[in-house]
């Protein structure tokens, strides 16, 4: 590599040449993990413990979500009651992300299913 004028740095031979043939493909790439706090890919990972079996459907995964927005916000509530009654039993700040997680997930809980109402009416109304 020369700088050869007042226009920048150029090269003797012109420009360099790169060839598709001295990368890697993306299916080559192999990557391991070794610390469990990697991200994991497939069934050895941390969600694999909350599967229980095989999804039945939509409606199934539907009720799991519900049922998870549902202990959060139990959650919520109850470290609220013990913020009242038992003030030295529990921190402030576990209470309000508690509460943060329950509106939350209950906010988009509900904007979820107005999309859902939303594109089944737009689906059954005739134009």
């Amino acid at each position: 590599m020369n700088i050869q004028s007042e226009r920048g740095v150029q090269f003797s031979g012109g420009m360099p040449q790169f060839r598709p043939s001295n990368r890697v493909p993306l299916g080559d790439a192999k990557l391991t993990t070794q610390d469990p706090r990697h991200m994991q890919i497939g069934p050895q990972g941390p969600e694999s413990a909350r599967s229980t079996g095989p999804a039945k459907g939509f409606a199934d995964m539907l009720s799991r979500a519900l049922e998870d927005v549902e202990s959060v916000d139990s959650r919520s509530r109850d470290l609220t009651t013990k913020a009242i009654y038992d003030p030295d039993s529990v921190e402030v700040h576990d209470v309000m992300i508690a509460a943060e997680k329950s509106r939350f997930a209950l906010t988009l809980t509900k904007t979820v299913a107005d999309g859902l109402v939303r594109t089944f009416r737009e689906l059954t109304q005739p134009r």
